[in-house]
């Protein structure tokens, strides 16, 4: 297994548990009624605010973590080299992402047209958001996983 294949993995699993640790987070805050009233879409945003720095500094110590175990284990170090079918996986990986993310925007406002609350609008759109992740490094798990 190349190290592309063992970091895309790393950052489904990855992934997973931030996604996992944002809807604890959101489940339990909205069962507590912290999201009710008229300041509740503010007190939403805030807390998602603080979320994003949280996955995105747990993502980036995953990929330290998992390229120095990679040349401790291994005794080779990651050339970095990046070719052709690389970036044409790559591509594949973040085209799948944005119909992802597009299309769970556009059923979220459909939502919010047919009269759901603006709380549940932008947690549909925040659950595109992570689904479009993890569909795009699913994607680009099976296209290494194919071999192109």
């Amino acid at each position: 297994m190349s190290f592309t294949e063992r970091s895309t993995i790393a950052e489904l699993v990855t992934s997973l548990a931030v996604i996992a640790l944002f809807t604890w987070v959101i489940v339990t805050r909205q069962a507590e009624g912290a999201f009710a009233g008229p300041e509740g879409l503010q007190i939403w945003a805030r807390q998602i605010l603080w979320m994003i720095p949280v996955g995105i500094g747990v993502g980036i110590g995953v990929s330290v973590l998992l390229a120095l175990a990679y040349h401790v284990t291994l005794r080779e170090a990651f050339d970095g080299l990046v070719d052709e079918r690389d970036r044409i996986i790559v591509l594949f990986g973040w085209k799948v992402t944005a119909i992802t993310i597009s299309t769970g925007f556009v059923a979220a406002l459909a939502a919010l047209a047919w009269g759901v609350t603006p709380l549940l609008a932008l947690n549909l759109m925040l659950a595109s958001f992570a689904a479009g992740d993890l569909a795009g490094n699913a994607a680009r798990l099976w296209r290494y996983r194919r071999g192109y």
